[in-house]
């Protein structure tokens, strides 16, 4: 077995499961969005409803809505009523990882761009 073969054995027991690749990438697709990824960012600094987040990304209530639904669908952000208000928070603290790679990727490519 040649040296190539070998790190590819090695490095082929290291590797995540495919199915949970795909998992991985269903998520990576639905916070694949600017303002979904704002909407994120928004609710790391704490709980707010639909309204605040809306009025916070100049969207209206209804596309807020809808961006928020498939968040929670995939678990991402979770919501509790009070009253007849509804707030958001964010359910998956690794989302700061996606939030920080992007920064730091848009950051990079900002500066190479200059």
């Amino acid at each position: 077995m040649n040296i190539a073969a070998k790190k590819l054995a090695s490095a082929g027991r290291d590797l995540m499961p495919l199915e949970f690749l795909r998992t991985a990438a269903e998520c990576l697709k639905c916070v694949a969005h600017p303002h979904r990824l704002r909407i994120i960012e928004i609710l790391f600094r704490g709980k707010f409803s639909v309204d605040d987040i809306a009025s916070m990304c100049e969207l209206s209530q209804p596309a807020t809505s809808g961006h928020l639904r498939l968040m929670e669908a995939k678990g991402l952000l979770r919501s509790e009523r009070n009253g007849r208000v509804v707030y958001y928070s964010v359910a998956e603290p690794q989302l700061k990882g996606i939030l920080d790679c992007v920064r730091g990727r848009c950051v990079t490519l900002e500066n190479t761009a200059k």
